[in-house]
Formats: structure tokens, C-alpha cells, sequence
């Protein structure tokens, strides 16, 4: 019998997975960390503590549940949040914590240089999609500026994956999908780095690693690395992705048209296509495994970050029962929202609770709760938090609909999927229904399923589908009756944020010399 692990390095946790020759599962674990915020939207992960360590710890605890020797894993995926920004020196060794992907909005101003030194209409001819917080580009601007003395030292610049990679087989390379994430210095229409913009913004072009596909083998498992991780040597190496596209490829979401959400910490939302437009709303990236294919894809900032901020700050008497009666404090919380009806009693909510990325990326966005009186419960308000979430789904699909993508599919997955009251919420906004796989989804299993298509072990995609896709898989039904009550709420929705978003820029500046004075 042969196996294959993968491994998604998260936001603020890691999963690990070993799955054999019928993609069935024989192992997999779980363990949290978390980020550090040394000010207000600063997003940092300590790369050799978080992504080095939490690999090989990952790795450790799945060997300790198998029966058989890792000589049998043929090969290895890895996945993680993404895209994020690493300089190491010339030994190799971080000169900092690495800078978070589209969360981290300390980068505001050098956005602004960039498009002013290049103009947008460049930008998009040449990246095809605008440079926003989610762009590796203005962090490396930001890290050149702030500290000057560490740029000196810098060799090279990771992201999660490749750096992983990278310690694992001593090859340092990168997925073309993930690059396009690096604007200004990707060039999508060359499929590789810019030489002429690295010169112009003085950055070293020697910096950025060499490309390949997602799915091609970046190596084997080096000596110092079976000795680290206790995996075999000369074990392939896929190159992997993103956790977010890992996570699409678990669903089986291959086909033109097919639509994946994504309930994770932020929320993903991505369609399959052969086309290739400039957009200056979403990301468009080139598919991870298939030729002339692409990826349309958005995210929200907050999704499931916005049920986390809930229950920590208001949810202390759900926690606590979790602790008694062992049920998860988020169902109880659920239990609250599920009888109160669409609109939550006249509530909308717009979720920029962390800026937000796309559609309308706007770093100084904020989040509000509009429409509270004295009659509303925390069930209302909870609920008002999975709406809005949902409404931001909407308005993705709207600009997918506005570019003449067909929807032939919707593919759901992520942490929010276990229960039915938020997938509910979602069917009845977008008014699709929602297809969620009961076989087991994840980053971890995509990262795994890429590695078992690019070792051979699966001959094609179709297997692939035929596991995922079965009888017991869910389908979340639109209830048209609260779609009708949904399609004014989201007006409204679209609405509020024109009205009052220079109102809340000028708020996010407050706030932040608020902040700098407390300091």
C-alpha cells in the first residue's frame, strides 16, 4: 500500500493528513496557534516557529498514528495561508516575522506609490488585477522604508509554502499562482518575474524564485530534513499553493463555471473559467494544474473572524457551557440565531471589521451594525454577522455575473459548512443552492490529493470527483420565500457603505492615532 501526506499551514491552526491508495483517510491532526498583532492591522506569523515548527509537529504526531513506515508515503503536498511575506539572510534565518496576506494593511501608502509610479491602467494590463493589501508588492515597499538595515541583509523572500518547500528539499521555488499575487513584479502576461520593474523600485530581482506549476514536483526530501521531520529520504515534493486554492481542488471543483465558497476564517470565493479579463475587483490567477485555465477569485477579510470576534467578546456564557456540557459554543450561539427571521429584525451589517479586501478593496473600511434597537437580542446580532457575510458573497457573484461568467455550480467547504443555519443563510442571499461534499474537505486533503495526481497514484481528476461527489453529500436548498426578503436587505447592504464610506475613513484615522496615543 502506498500513502500520501499533506499538511495546510492556517491562520491559527495546522492540518495535517495521511491518506492511502483510495484518497481514504488513515491520518490526521489538528493543533492551533495564533498570530501576533504588534499594532492595529499588523498581521505577523514567527515563520520557523509557525510554518517550520508546525510542519514538523504536524508530521511527528501523524507518523505516531500509523502502523507502517513513512518509507511508504510517496509523496507530499503542502498548503498555507497565503500570499505572505518572508526575508530570510544569508544563512537562511528570518530577519523578521513574516507580514500576513491581504489582513495586514500597514502597506496603505506604498499601495498609493505604486499606483501613481505606474499608473493603474498599467497595473492591470500587466498584473490583472489592481494592488491592494492581498499583494506581496507594497509589504516588500513597506519593509524596504521601515527597515532599511534588514533589506540589506535579505537573500531571499518566501511565502508560507515555499518555505516549507524550501526546508524540505533545499530548492527554492514558487507556484505561478501564488506569484501573481506578488504585483508589481510579476508579470502575468510573461508568466514570470519583471526585471524592469524590480530595477525600478530598486528591488533585487535575485530575490524571487524560480516558477513552476502548482502541481509539479519541486524536489525530494533532503537528509537534514528526514532527520527533522522523521519522513524518508528522497520523498517528492510538490511545489503546492495556496491553503485557499488546496481547499477548491478537496471539493472536486474543477469544471468551467463551478463556483467555490469558502467559510474559512476570511472568506474565499473563486470561479473556474478560460477567460481572462482585466478587473480591477477580483484576483485572476492562472489555474494551479490546468493549462489555459483561470482562477477568478475574491475575499472578504472577516468571515469566520467575525463569529470568533462574537463569541470572545460576547459569548462567555456559551464558552462556558461548552466546558459543561461539551457543545461547541458557536451551535449554541447558532441555536440563538436559527428562529429569528431573514434581516434579523431589521439589522444589516456590514463585515469590514478588518478593512476589507474585495470587492471594493478599501483598507479603511470598518465594520458596522446598522439598525439596533432596544428590541434586538444577541440572537438577532449574531445573526446579523452571518448575513452580512453572506452579502459580501453576493456582491462577488455580482461581479462575476458582471464580467459574463456562467454559474453553472456552487461548491461549498470551510469550518462554517458543519452546521446548516449559516450555508442556509448564504443559499437563501445569493439564491443558488449550495452542494457541500460529505467526504472529508480541507486545505491538508487538496494539498494531499495534488500530490497523489502528481506522483501518479491518481490517474486523473475524474477519480478525484467520482470520491467526492456521493450519496451522502448535502445540498443547501434556497428558501425563495426569504430570498425575496434578502434581495432588499442587500440593496440596502450595497447602499450603506456609499453613503458613509468617507465617514468611516475618517473614523479609521481617528482610530488609529487613538491607538498610537494610548501606546
Amino acid at each position: 500500500m502506498r500513502y500520501i501526506l499533506g499538511v495546510d499551514i492556517g491562520t491559527q491552526g495546522s492540518k495535517g493528513v495521511i491518506l492511502n491508495e483510495d484518497l481514504k483517510i488513515v491520518a490526521k491532526t489538528y493543533m492551533e496557534h495564533d498570530y501576533f498583532q504588534p499594532y492595529p492591522n499588523f498581521y505577523e506569523h514567527d515563520a520557523e516557529k509557525i510554518w517550520w515548527g508546525g510542519f514538523k509537529q504536524i508530521v511527528r504526531r501523524l507518523l505516531q498514528q500509523i502502523d507502517f513506515s513513512s518509507d511508504q508515503i510517496i509523496g507530499v503536498g503542502c498548503s498555507g495561508l497565503a500570499p505572505c511575506f518572508l526575508p530570510v539572510d544569508k544563512n537562511d534565518r528570518p530577519l523578521r516575522n513574516a507580514i500576513l496576506y491581504g489582513i495586514d494593511t500597514r502597506a496603505k501608502k506604498e499601495i498609493e506609490e505604486i499606483n501613481k509610479v505606474l499608473g493603474k491602467e498599467y497595473i492591470l494590463n500587466n498584473n490583472k488585477q489592481p494592488i491592494t493589501t492581498q499583494t506581496v508588492g507594497p509589504k516588500i515597499l513597506w519593509y524596504k522604508k521601515n527597515e532599511p538595515e534588514k533589506f540589506k541583509q535579505t537573500k531571499k523572500i518566501f511565502t508560507t509554502t515555499n518555505y516549507v518547500v524550501y526546508k524540505l528539499t533545499g530548492n527554492y521555488v514558487l507556484d505561478h499562482t501564488q506569484a501573481a499575487f506578488f504585483g508589481p513584479f510579476y508579470n502575468f502576461n510573461t508568466h514570470s518575474w519583471d526585471q524592469k520593474i524590480c530595477n525600478l523600485f530598486k528591488i533585487p530581482y535575485k530575490w524571487f524564485p524560480s516558477l513552476k506549476k502548482s502541481i509539479d514536483i519541486a524536489g525530494t526530501i533532503t537528509v537534514q530534513a528526514a532527520v527533522e521531520t522523521g519522513l524518508a529520504k528522497g520523498t517528492p515534493v510538490i511545489i503546492g499553493t495556496a491553503d485557499a486554492l488546496a481547499e477548491v481542488f478537496s471539493t472536486a471543483a474543477f469544471e468551467k463555471g463551478e463556483v467555490s465558497l469558502i467559510y474559512g476564517t476570511t472568506g474565499i470565493i473563486m470561479i473556474n473559467t478560460d477567460k481572462c479579463p482585466i478587473m480591477k475587483e477580483l484576483w485572476i490567477v492562472p489555474h494551479p494544474i490546468t493549462d489555459n485555465a483561470y482562477l477568478v477569485a475574491g475575499g472578504t477579510a472577516a468571515t469566520g473572524a467575525l463569529t470568533k470576534w462574537y463569541r470572545n467578546n460576547f459569548g462567555a456564557i456559551e464558552q462556558a457551557m461548552q466546558e459543561r456540557i461539551n457543545i461547541n459554543a458557536y451551535d449554541l450561539l447558532s441555536k440563538q440565531a436559527e428562529n429569528i427571521s431573514a434581516g434579523s429584525g431589521g439589522l444589516i451589517t456590514l463585515p469590514y471589521f478588518s478593512g476589507e479586501r474585495t470587492p471594493i478593496n478599501d483598507p479603511l473600511a470598518r465594520g458596522l451594525i446598522l439598525g439596533l434597537t432596544v428590541y434586538h437580542t444577541r440572537g438577532h446580532v449574531y445573526r446579523s454577522l452571518l448575513e452580512g457575510a453572506a452579502y459580501s458573497f453576493q456582491h462577488h457573484l455580482d461581479i462575476f455575473k458582471q464580467y459574463g461568467f456562467q454559474i453553472s455550480k456552487v461548491i461549498a467547504c470551510g469550518g462554517g459548512t458543519k452546521g446548516n443555519l449559516w450555508p442556509q443563510i448564504v443559499s437563501d442571499v445569493i439564491g443558488c443552492d449550495q452542494f457541500i461534499p460529505s467526504s472529508s474537505l480541507g486545505a491538508e486533503i487538496g494539498s494531499a490529493y495534488m500530490a497523489a495526481v502528481a506522483t501518479g497514484l491518481v490517474s486523473d481528476l475524474k477519480f478525484i470527483r467520482r470520491f467526492v461527489e456521493n450519496k451522502e453529500s448535502r445540498c443547501i436548498k434556497t428558501n425563495y420565500e426569504n430570498h425575496k426578503i434578502y434581495l432588499e436587505y442587500y440593496r440596502l447592504y450595497r447602499s450603506v457603505y456609499e453613503s458613509i464610506k468617507e465617514d468611516m475613513h475618517q473614523l479609521a484615522i481617528y482610530s488609529e492615532s487613538s491607538i498610537k496615543k494610548e501606546e
